[in-house]
């Protein structure tokens, strides 16, 4: 999705005159193969690096995301366990990049802060809880991940080899269709978010659906409208995605301040005195992001307007 061009289309196997299902083939297999990849580099891997797991956890959204879009006209017998298992994978390897960002945000704090203010003993906290998350994980990589490599490589090829079926539609014509269905449900969604934890998160998984829908079926809508859609609904992603970061921080920083009261260091955790703790720091920085995301939410209003 970087540097496109008017004369690049977003996929650029797939054309005017491309099937739906040709295309609908297309996509569930290159994102099927992309994340049989990533889980293919992990095998040869005995850590679980966050890098990875991002591009696990991304690789699995996309691969969901086709799935869900092409559910009606998509061989679903096929695909069924594909989803199920990609969601699980998906899910177990949520808590384990909630400690990664965590982890990252606090050696960064501690970085930039002065070495009276360091907060050395609460990163040790963060990193033992990631290494805690990362066994489990790699449990439950060791006996589910050779099994989903086989799976999606095996329907890789079942799609492959599958016959057409006639379509009565093109790829572009069903595009559209589909495209304008999710932008409506979008806008209904963006007038009724709630603020709080949970519904903010909950409409950050419609951003992401809806900005993996466009790089599907980007070229059913003018270039002109489906780029700046599409780079301000990475924007809001983005937003929400630290504010859904801060929410997590906030809370395990409160709860270790409350459950090291009697410790000698607790005063380097929050010295609310000085204004310069990181739990203060997290504060600060939800407060901004939830009025980038209101000025947000009036930009994107525009925007998907069309």
């Amino acid at each position: 999705m970087k540097n496109k061009q008017s004369t690049n289309p977003w996929q650029p196997e797939i054309n005017s005159s491309t099937s739906l299902n040709d295309g609908c083939k297309h996509i569930l297999i290159t994102r099927l193969q992309s994340l049989a990849k990533v889980l293919d580099t992990q095998n040869r891997s005995e850590n679980l690096s966050p890098k990875l797991v991002h591009k696990i956890r991304v690789a699995s959204r996309k691969l969901t995301t086709a799935i869900k879009l092409f559910k009606q006209v998509a061989p679903r017998k096929m695909l069924a366990k594909v989803q199920i298992r990609t969601k699980k994978l998906m899910d177990h390897f949520g808590p384990m990049r909630n400690w990664d960002v965590f982890y990252k945000a606090c050696n960064k704090y501690n970085k930039e802060s002065t070495p009276e203010n360091s907060k050395p003993f609460l990163q040790g906290f963060l990193w033992a809880n990631r290494i805690s998350f990362e066994k489990d994980a790699l449990k439950f990589f060791n006996v589910k991940a050779e099994k989903l490599v086989f799976r999606l490589l095996k329907t890789s090829s079942k799609l492959i080899t599958s016959e057409n079926k006639p379509a009565s539609t093109s790829f572009f014509e069903w595009s559209k269709l589909s495209l304008m269905k999710i932008v409506d449900e979008f806008k209904t969604n963006i007038n009724t978010v709630i603020d709080s934890k949970e519904g903010l998160h909950a409409f950050r998984l419609k951003i992401k659906f809806l900005r993996y829908g466009l790089e599907i079926m980007g070229d059913a809508i003018p270039f002109e409208i489906a780029l700046p859609l599409y780079e301000a609904l990475r924007k809001g992603q983005k937003i929400l995605g630290m504010i859904n970061d801060l929410h997590f921080q906030i809370e395990e920083t409160a709860f270790v301040q409350s459950s090291t009261q009697n410790q000698k260091d607790i005063h380097l955790l929050n010295d609310d005195s000085k204004n310069c703790s990181f739990l203060i720091h997290c504060q600060q920085l939800l407060e901004t992001n939830m009025k980038l995301f209101i000025s947000w939410k009036e930009t994107i209003t525009h925007l998907i307007e069309f």
